[in-house]
């Protein structure tokens, strides 16, 4: 990845409050700060806004419907605004793991990312557009598509240093199959990639975790848009409605299951690292306890992504949280039934 482009893109996650800049000087550390700072104003703001407003009497059921895609909205802003806290609390620590993960040759499959990210923008400016020509409200549906495409850029954030990590592990698996025999060096090499597959986790796991969460409330109001068209004829049944209530949700497992196949492709090849290790044959002695420890060394502390120690990030997870997402719509179509006019 040249530097222009990593520049860019860090300027990209900046504008969102998700880093706090790649700038070492004293000026530019204090603006984007101040920026940052801005932000989490501006959405403490929003969060305060709705506990303390009340809702307007109706009905009681297409009120509680109203409700309950609010509170998923404002819990966007609650993702967002603990995102930008922590990246003001952990700047420097996030200075020195990118400074760990030096920049590496880009791929299709980041190019494919970006592509994907640059058009989910064009969609939330494009719904912002649509909205505001409907009903007038552009700066609180601009606030909106803000947090929620903040949030899901957050997906994209780890899964580049994860395609970072991924490429030191490359590398070091060349270094073995060409057959480099410095067991001293490759030791150190690995301790400090599975170091920094640590370091992502604690800083970005608490995140993920949210973020997965927050997906079910995305389904959550696919099912309430079906429900206020079909039963409350509270909208219009067309198709915008629902293509607009698909847009919250598919590009949010798009990134979820992306995310997990890069976890899972760079914890694979360390597992191939270590059969490699194993199918290798020493040529002395000393060579064959040095392999054996080195692949003793890979078992004991292994390349992976948790999310606070809860579950892995793989595609075995991947299938466990879409089995989760489904029961807990049926629970949801359940209790709708109940209040079904």
């Amino acid at each position: 990845m040249s530097q222009w482009l990593d520049r860019c893109i860090t300027g990209y996650f900046q504008l969102f409050g998700l880093v706090c800049g790649w700038t070492g000087s004293r000026l530019g550390r204090l603006l984007t700060s101040s920026f940052l700072m801005l932000i989490l104003i501006v959405l403490v703001g929003q969060i305060v806004f709705y506990f303390s407003e009340e809702l307007p009497d109706g009905d009681s059921v297409s009120t509680y419907f109203v409700k309950t895609i609010r509170s998923v909205n404002v819990a966007y802003n609650i993702i967002h605004a603990w995102i930008t806290w922590m990246a003001l609390v952990q700047c420097q620590r996030v200075r020195r793991l990118l400074e760990q993960l030096p920049l590496v040759r880009a791929t299709l499959f980041v190019y494919r990312h970006l592509f994907v990210e640059l058009f989910l923008v064009a969609c939330a400016l494009a719904f912002v557009h649509n909205e505001y020509n409907k009903n007038g409200r552009y700066l609180e549906h601009l606030r909106y598509a803000f947090s929620l495409q903040a949030v899901r850029a957050r997906y994209l954030q780890m899964m580049l240093l994860v395609d970072r990590l991924d490429g030191q592990l490359e590398e070091l698996h060349h270094r073995v199959a060409s057959g480099c025999r410095d067991y001293k060096t490759l030791r150190s090499q690995y301790a400090h990639l599975a170091k920094v597959s640590r370091s992502l986790s604690h800083i970005f796991g608490f995140s993920l975790l949210l973020l997965n969460v927050i997906c079910l409330g995305d389904w959550i109001i696919i099912c309430n848009v079906y429900f206020m068209v079909e039963y409350l004829q509270t909208l219009p049944a067309t198709w915008l409605v629902f293509v607009q209530a698909m847009y919250v949700v598919l590009p949010t497992l798009v990134k979820i299951s992306t995310m997990c196949a890069a976890c899972h492709r760079c914890v694979a090849k360390s597992k191939l690292l270590q059969k490699q290790l194993k199918d290798r044959p020493g040529q002395t002695p000393l060579e064959r306890s040095q392999i054996e420890d080195f692949a003793l060394q890979i078992m004991q502390d292994p390349i992976q992504f948790d999310v606070c120690g809860i579950y892995h990030l793989n595609l075995q997870t991947l299938a466990g949280m879409f089995f989760f997402i489904l029961e807990a719509l049926v629970i949801f179509m359940q209790f709708v039934s109940v209040v079904r006019p």
